[in-house]
C-alpha cells in the first residue's frame, strides 16, 4: 500500500503531474465545509482566492502604515521648521505646545528647564525654568532612573505636571533633556488614559527631545 507522506513527497518533485493528468483533477474530489464534495481544481481555486485576499489585505496594511508614516514626517517637518524660528525660550514652549496641539492631538505639553541660564524668564502653563520641589520629586518617581516614562497618571499628578485642573485620570510622556549645559524634562500629557502607554513606543517623542536640546543650546 503506498504510504500518503510518499504521494506527498511525489507530488512536490513532480509540480507537473497534474498538468500532465488534467483529467485526474475532474474525478479526484475533496469535502466541503457545506458537506458537498468538490473537484481538486475548485478547491485548489479556493485556496488561491483565499491566498489572494490574504495578500490583498498584507498589502493594504503596508500601503496604511506607509501613509501613515509619511503623514507622521510631514508634521514632524512642519514641527521642526516651527521651531527653528523661535527667538527664546518662552516662544520655543509656546510654539512646541501649539503646534503638538493642533498637529498631533497632544492634549498638553510643558517644558521643564531646570539650568536656565538667564533669570529673566518666569514659570508658565507651557514652561518652567523654576522647578519646584514637588514637581522634581514626581517626575523622578515616574522615571525611576530611566530617560523616559509613557503611562498613567493621576488627576492630581497631572494638575501638578501642567499647571492645570484635571477632572479625571489621564495618561502622561516624560522625556529627559540632558546634552552639555542643557538640563530638563520635555512633558506632554492627555486626559486619555489610554493615550500615552507603556508599550508604545517613544520615537517620536525622543526625536523632538533632541531637536528641543539643540535649540536650547543655542537660546538657553
Amino acid at each position: 500500500m503506498t504510504d500518503a507522506q510518499a504521494v506527498v513527497d511525489y507530488l512536490q518533485q513532480h509540480p507537473d503531474f497534474f498538468r500532465q493528468h488534467e483529467d485526474l483533477l475532474l474525478e479526484l474530489s475533496l469535502p466541503h465545509q457545506s458537506g458537498q464534495a468538490v473537484s481538486l481544481l475548485e478547491r485548489q481555486m479556493t485556496l488561491l482566492r483565499e491566498r489572494l485576499s490574504q495578500k490583498e489585505k498584507q498589502l493594504e496594511t503596508l500601503l496604511d502604515t506607509a501613509r501613515h508614516n509619511d503623514a507622521q514626517l510631514a508634521r514632524v517637518r512642519r514641527l521642526v521648521l516651527s521651531l527653528l524660528e523661535c527667538q527664546d525660550l518662552n516662544e520655543l514652549a509656546a510654539t512646541l505646545a501649539e503646534q503638538l496641539s493642533n498637529t498631533f492631538g497632544t492634549s498638553y505639553s510643558r517644558l521643564i528647564i531646570t539650568n536656565p541660564a538667564h533669570s529673566q524668564y518666569i514659570n508658565t502653563s507651557q514652561l518652567i525654568v523654576h522647578s519646584e520641589t514637588a514637581i522634581e520629586a514626581l517626575i523622578q518617581a515616574f522615571l525611576r532612573n530611566e530617560r523616559t516614562y509613557c503611562g498613567g497618571a493621576t488627576a492630581e499628578q497631572l494638575e501638578l505636571l501642567f499647571d492645570r485642573g484635571m477632572l479625571a485620570d489621564g495618561s502622561v510622556a516624560i522625556i529627559s533633556l540632558n546634552e552639555g549645559s542643557v538640563t530638563g524634562y520635555l512633558l506632554l500629557g492627555s486626559e486619555n488614559p489610554d493615550y500615552f502607554k507603556a508599550e508604545m513606543g517613544t520615537d517620536f517623542a525622543q526625536y523632538v527631545a533632541d531637536v528641543i536640546v539643540r535649540l536650547l543650546s543655542w537660546l538657553h
